[in-house]
């Protein structure tokens, strides 16, 4: 399937949701061409060293929510569907990306389900704590599963202050233990 791309500083995965200001014309246009369709788009990491700066990952997302802001800016809120592969990627005269996207044959540790042990019990409460401070973050997600592993430590990837190549590299080439670890050491280090 052909969908247009969006690649931008931000970083989610698949049960994640973001809110995106929309300004440029070529983006608006891929709004309303995802919203006309009833389809997505693909999110992924704006990446200087690809072609036409897409990289070979990225995460096709629904948009669920508009609105705008006070410039009168607008202003969607999307759900990440699934990580896809790109391909054949292209421009249009708006310089407009497009890709083709086909599922990923690689096996990433958030498709695997994980079981929250007494151990992970601090990931999780520090997770809630997060969403409960913060009503902008509390008010976009639709849907939480603080009682699944994968699905908390995906936020915490997407949260956490440190830069999106740090995060595409433990999300995608990483295995759950490092992750995992890596986690443990942060947050019981800020959260203890």
């Amino acid at each position: 399937m052909k969908r247009a791309i969006f690649p931008l500083p931000v970083f989610i995965l698949p049960s994640g949701y973001t809110r995106l200001r929309i300004f440029e014309p070529r983006y608006l246009d891929m709004v309303k061409e995802a919203l006309k369709a009833e389809q997505g788009f693909v999110l992924c990491q704006y990446d200087v060293d690809s072609y036409l700066n897409v990289p070979q990952y990225g995460c096709l997302v629904d948009i669920i929510d508009f609105s705008q802001d006070e410039q009168g800016q607008l202003l969607i809120d999307v759900a990440a569907k699934l990580v896809v592969k790109i391909s054949d990627v292209s421009q249009n005269k708006q310089q407009l990306r497009y890709g083709q996207l086909t599922a990923t044959e690689d096996i990433f540790w958030f498709q695997q389900p994980r079981q929250l042990t007494d151990k992970d019990k601090c990931l999780q409460m520090a997770l809630e704590q997060l969403f409960a401070s913060n009503v902008q973050l509390n008010e976009l997600y639709r849907e939480t599963h603080f009682d699944e592993l994968n699905w908390v430590v995906a936020r915490w990837l997407e949260l956490l202050p440190i830069s999106i190549d740090k995060k595409q590299q433990l999300a995608f080439k990483s295995d759950f233990a490092n992750i995992h670890s890596f986690l443990h050491t942060v947050i019981n280090n800020e959260f203890s």
